[in-house]
């Protein structure tokens, strides 16, 4: 028994023994760990400072700026900006599929971004902000070139162009109603290619070719002094030999009269163009006037009950058959019965013709046509439907720009004429063509023609009441085809042989039959004693 408690005793003593070991092994370990806690926290004291400072150091590797809040991008360009002594905005004319007007080989859009480019280069050396609306073969529709320059709130806004036709020489265009500062840019420029050399001074011009009381876009959109350069006739050969051996001459004198333009005008006023840009701005978002001497509306007498009238469909075509004055009888005929819906299939005037062209797709050819009826001082009404104003806003803006009329030709085209539609989608082919034009545009139309000719009385009232006269033909031919295009001599004679008073000849715009004959039959048609007016 006395073994036994022995052994007892000396297992409590050996499991005492271990207990104070482990105790002690766990305080040593525990001792370690906050020594190691403290050496670490002293050391990250040491080299990051306690959390509220910790934002104070990343603060601290901030640029720096004198204001509370930071910089916003548009501070930070206005702050390169000041650099320069104030920022111009150039423009090379045309670009991309939009090649202007030619010469062979040479297209307008090429010289055009030739000489802008050499004159952003003296400009920049100049220490002048040259902001570019194309500095490339891009195409750009009218508005954003003017949306390039009111965002930059240049101080000017050039855009240079070459001309084409009979004449020679350089000349400027100008805003209608533009100011001395305008004007005096716009001589500056002219007097500086002058002493260079070139062959004729042309002047400075007002509004448009059609009317003074009319404007370019670019001149009426932009919220700055700007002017268009029409830098010498592209058919001309000593405009052309100039315009290459002077490329960098001219250059500097643009650049130089833009220089002293503003030294008079602008030189020391802080902000005086940020401002006037803000208050013309004001002016264009607020002005209603028209685009053109040709954009008007009408105010028709409305036709009631449009939805009981008849809506059989009817192709027009004037037929064969002519009276004593080789009138097309159907065409007087049709006059007669469907004038009170304002329908014209023949007009008024004695010797008096009136050429019209439909534009539903872009061949090519509408920029020769406009070249022609420009060299040959005549204006005619082209019918576009809302795809082809969207695709080719610069035809459109030039055809409105050189005083032709801008007829409305539906949105779809549908080639089962209007009378296929319900009411409201005839109203919508009209309307929505109209709106899309006077949005982008800013021109009102007011003619309509129908899609391959079909109509019926409803069609007719519906037009009406959109305010609308309905323009058919006297005359149209085989001419729509692209790869089947008629004979150039015949088709000119067919077109002098169907010569008569009120005439409105229908041509399509994507005939290069068209395009080439154009200028022969306005030659010989004056010969024969008929004169050419614009159909309104």
């Amino acid at each position: 028994m006395k073994m036994m408690n022995n052994r007892k005793d000396n297992l409590k003593k050996q499991k005492r023994t271990r207990n104070l070991i482990c105790a002690a092994f766990c305080a040593i370990l525990l001792l370690i760990i906050v020594a190691v806690i403290n050496l670490l926290t002293g050391a990250f004291s040491k080299f990051f400072p306690a959390s509220e400072k910790l934002q104070d150091l990343v603060d601290n590797l901030k640029p720096q700026t004198t204001d509370t809040e930071s910089i916003t991008p548009t501070e930070a360009e206005n702050d390169t900006e000041s650099q320069y002594l104030f920022t111009v905005c150039l423009d090379a004319g045309h670009g991309g599929k939009d090649i202007g007007c030619d010469n062979g080989s040479r297209i307008e859009k090429d010289d055009t971004l030739k000489m802008t480019l050499a004159v952003g280069e003296y400009l920049t050396s100049q220490n002048i902000n040259v902001i570019y609306t194309r500095s490339d073969d891009t195409f750009l529709k009218l508005s954003k070139r003017c949306e390039v320059a009111n965002n930059a709130k240049a101080s000017y806004f050039v855009s240079i162009h070459r001309n084409t036709g009979e004449g020679a020489g350089i000349e400027t265009w100008i805003y209608s109603d533009a100011d001395e500062e305008t004007t005096a840019l716009a001589n500056n420029i002219l007097s500086g290619l002058e002493s260079v050399g070139i062959q004729r001074n042309r002047g400075i011009k007002k509004g448009t070719q059609k009317s003074e009381s009319s404007d370019y876009y670019l001149n009426k959109h932009s919220n700055m002094p700007s002017c268009i350069i029409e830098m010498g006739f592209i058919n001309d050969a000593t405009d052309n030999q100039q315009y290459d051996d002077n490329k960098d001459a001219y250059a500097k004198a643009i650049g130089d009269a833009i220089i002293s333009t503003y030294n008079t005008y602008q030189a020391g006023k802080t902000d005086s163009n940020a401002e006037k840009a803000d208050e013309s701005l004001n002016s264009t978002e607020a002005d209603t006037s028209t685009a053109s001497g040709t954009s008007h509306t009408i105010s028709n007498t409305p036709v009631d009950n449009v939805a009981a009238l008849d809506n059989t469909t009817q192709d027009w075509g004037p037929g064969s058959n002519v009276d004593d004055q080789n009138r097309p009888v159907s065409a007087i005929s049709y006059q007669d019965k469907y004038g009170k819906y304002n329908a014209n299939f023949i007009a008024e005037g004695d010797h008096k013709i009136y050429l019209t062209f439909d534009e539903g797709y872009e061949y090519g050819c509408t920029p020769g046509i406009l070249d022609t009826l420009k060299e040959k001082n005549v204006k005619a009404v082209f019918f576009v439907t809302e795809p082809y104003a969207k695709d080719e806003p610069q035809l459109v803006q030039r055809i409105i720009d050189e005083g032709h009329m801008l007829g409305n030709h539906s949105v779809t085209h549908p080639a089962n004429g209007l009378p296929s539609q319900s009411i409201e989608q005839q109203q919508n082919e009209v309307m929505e063509n109209h709106q899309y034009i006077k949005d982008n545009f800013g021109y009102d139309m007011h003619l309509f023609r129908y899609p391959a000719g079909k109509f019926s009385d409803q069609s007719l009232a519906i037009v009406n009441n959109c305010n609308y006269k309905s323009v058919f033909w006297s005359f149209a031919y085989l001419d729509y085809d692209v790869n089947n295009q008629p004979d150039q001599t015949e088709a000119l004679n067919k077109l002098v042989s169907k010569l008569h008073s009120g005439a409105i000849y229908l041509l399509h715009a994507e005939s290069t039959t068209n395009t080439a004959i154009l200028g022969s039959f306005i030659d010989q048609a004056r010969a024969a004693g008929y004169e050419f007016e614009l159909f309104d």
